[in-house]
């Protein structure tokens, strides 16, 4: 099937040229108004109506520098955990502790693209089907923030928000390359005219890795078409296809880190693990808007065929489907401005699970074979009421019905069926002033396991559940920009990997009780003193996102071990990144960047073993511009540290065989990269 994403391509481009021969107008202005797809102003304003944590992650902020990994995005974004597992797509990406446990198929937060979910039907997500170069801004709610969108789980919701023909008319191409062979390539343009708009892009990444066994090949093609269908409704059609190669190098030993950390697992490569997949996504959302009512209707089909050799080759094919409507209304309500929101969406996923002896990274004989099927039906309900004087109230609500069924065909698990049911309420406050918000909310969050916490025959069974509180404030003042948000949450089941007192294996199992508590700090200042409303001709500006973490088990047992008290392992408590950059109106800019982790970060749950505090430095310049030229070079870790990026989560790291335990994934070393974008 490898063929469909230049078919698409194509079909799209022609499609494409078509429009611009029936265009004969210049536009001025860059960003003209979408019912579909909203302008980063246009969704600043609304998430700011948020009394809680949000952000909008303008592209042009990551851009300046290289945008591959997770991190490279969310590098200045508090709240946002995101650490490459070995300098690829596929990463530890946490927000409020939510899947901390994963560094792979991301879990507990819901993934979007325009609003239309991107997660498989059992929650799951795929790293390596997001392309940060065809999104013209990202939105991130934190926690249970993300209830207006649909979002139930305890980490809340990003939404991809993708360039389109009228936000983004014109041609784009961008070459990024550097240290260890890596090359990524984009070509994208948009076009536009009264009654239709198209954008497609392609992107193509290659790397060798900074460590043996860990080369990556990539192809992303996304693409949209728009269509004013009267002055009242537009409607929006996605093409996605996906293209992956990722060898997997695994984890190292801390002595192993320290002498050669570019050295790959000896199993990892006698096995020849990878995680290959195709993946091809068909999506829609059309939007009617009659005076202050708007209804957006959507839906996605998604195909996805994973290739897998780890301990055993794991072969999967899935077929997910979504229908969903969100009704907006912003009539006044007893002569007070009101905003409602409620949406329903209905997903299933039928997945067809194979497992085969894995023979140097070849399929071996056939030794599990099953159909996993996934159906979920969600409401949700949220409606703002401004009271006056500068409050304004939030009450929501969101409710749902989960099913999970595995139909055993060969060997494997038994046959199953769970079904759950869950209801989370939530009610918030928001102070508005001149230049600052002050809000706090208390809101609930649910999470079924998906398939990989429910495979085997002594894992998790029953759906994690949370009450978050929260308080904070976002504004600025002069040369001084900030968001800063406190949280506790109280989970009970929380989804977590656990010695299991059966196989004295670590598996996922429910922990009974456990608390989430942190801080999201992040903050913007001109050391110049030039005031955010000005335009000078120059600024030194200092960027910094600050995120802290205590997790903790509150009470928990398995085995006659009582963990209540330990930390849980998974995230550093402090992650820290920044940059100091001397930016002109001309577009340049140049400065140092930093990442710092200061306290040791535990690998299993016993706090036996910890990885070692780091901290990295980097430095970038290059110019940016609306059209012609841009271009950028960037080092990082510019003293070739030798640090653990991220880990494995176990139990009990003196209990894995063999000794010592090789739970450690190292970071890149001291790299280079460069790039230009040329826009017309």
């Amino acid at each position: 099937m490898k063929f469909i994403p230049y078919l698409l391509t194509a079909t799209t481009t022609a499609a494409i040229a078509q429009t611009e021969l029936e265009t004969l107008t210049v536009e001025a202005a860059r960003e003209r108004a979408s019912k579909t797809v909203p302008t980063v102003a246009e969704s600043k304003v609304e998430l700011a109506k948020t009394a809680g944590g949000t952000e909008v992650v303008d592209s042009e902020r990551y851009l300046t520098g290289r945008a591959s990994t997770l991190a490279d995005t969310f590098a200045l974004s508090p709240g946002v955990f995101a650490q490459p597992r070995f300098g690829s797509d596929e990463a530890r990406l946490s927000i409020r502790g939510s899947g901390l446990q994963r560094t792979f198929h991301g879990r507990g937060i819901r993934v979007l693209q325009d609003g239309v979910p991107v997660n498989l039907a059992d929650g799951g997500f795929d790293m390596q089907a997001l392309e940060p170069s065809a999104s013209r801004y990202i939105n991130v709610w934190r926690g249970g923030n993300a209830l207006a969108y649909g979002g139930s789980t305890l980490g809340g919701a990003i939404d991809y928000v993708s360039r389109n023909g009228r936000t983004d008319p014109g041609g784009f191409a961008r070459l990024e390359a550097g240290s260890w062979n890596y090359f990524r390539g984009t070509l994208a343009g948009g076009f536009s005219n009264d009654a239709t708009d198209a954008y497609s892009s392609f992107t193509w990444q290659s790397q060798d890795g900074f460590r043996d066994h860990a080369e990556q090949n990539n192809q992303r093609l996304f693409s949209n078409i728009g269509w004013n269908i009267s002055d009242g409704i537009e409607s929006r059609l996605y093409i996605t296809g996906v293209l992956t190669d990722s060898q997997i190098p695994g984890s190292l030993s801390k002595a192993q880190l320290e002498d050669d950390p570019r050295d790959a697992n000896p199993t990892n490569a006698t096995g020849d693990y990878h995680r290959d997949f195709e993946l091809y996504r068909i999506a829609s959302k059309t939007t009617f808007t009659n005076g202050d009512n708007q209804w957006d209707l959507t839906a996605s089909w998604t195909y996805k065929d994973l290739n897998h050799p780890i301990f055993q080759v794991i072969d999967q094919r899935s077929n997910d489907a979504l229908l969903g409507v969100t009704f907006t209304n912003t009539s006044d309500l007893f002569s007070h401005e009101n905003q409602v929101r409620a949406g329903v969406f209905l997903t299933r996923g039928v997945t067809h699970a194979a497992q085969f002896q894995n023979l140097n990274g070849s399929r071996g004989i056939l030794l599990q074979n099953s159909d996993q099927i996934a159906t979920n039906l969600e409401a949700f309900v949220e409606n703002q009421f401004t009271i006056g004087n500068g409050f304004t109230a939030i009450l929501g609500a969101s409710a749902a019905h989960n099913r999970r069924e595995i139909e055993r065909i060969l060997a494997g698990p038994p046959d199953y069926t769970y079904e759950y049911n869950e209801f989370a309420p939530k009610v918030g406050l928001r102070y508005d002033a001149e230049n600052y918000q002050i809000y706090a909310n208390v809101s609930g969050s649910y999470e079924p396991p998906s398939f990989s916490e429910t495979y085997t025959a002594n894992t998790a069974r029953d759906a994690q559940t949370a009450t978050s509180f929260e308080l904070g404030t976002r504004g600025s003042w002069n040369f001084v920009r900030w968001d800063a948000t406190a949280y506790h949450a109280e989970i009970e089941d929380e989804l977590l990997t656990v010695l299991d007192p059966v196989t004295a294996m670590s598996t996922t199992t429910n922990a009974d009780r456990t608390t989430h508590s942190g801080l999201e700090i992040g903050a913007e200042i001109d050391l110049l003193g030039k005031d955010w409303n000005d335009d000078p001709a120059h600024r030194l500006v200092f960027r910094t996102a600050w995120t802290y973490g205590r997790f903790e088990f509150d009470r928990h047992s398995a085995a006659g071990y009582d963990y209540s008290g330990n930390k849980i392992a998974g995230l550093p408590p402090h992650l820290i990144r920044g940059e100091l950059l001397w930016e002109n109106d001309q577009g340049w800019y140049a400065g140092p960047s930093f990442e710092w982790v200061p306290v040791k970060s535990y690998v299993d749950h016993r706090n036996t073993l910890s990885a070692d505090p780091y901290a990295l430095v980097g430095f970038k310049f290059g110019r940016r511009q609306e059209q012609g030229l841009s271009w950028f070079i960037e080092a990082r870790n510019l003293t070739d540290e030798r640090y653990a990026a991220t880990h494995d989560v176990v139990d009990n790291a003196l209990a894995v065989v063999p000794q010592p335990a090789r739970v450690f994934l190292p970071g890149d070393g001291r790299s280079v990269f460069g790039g230009i974008e040329w826009r017309w």
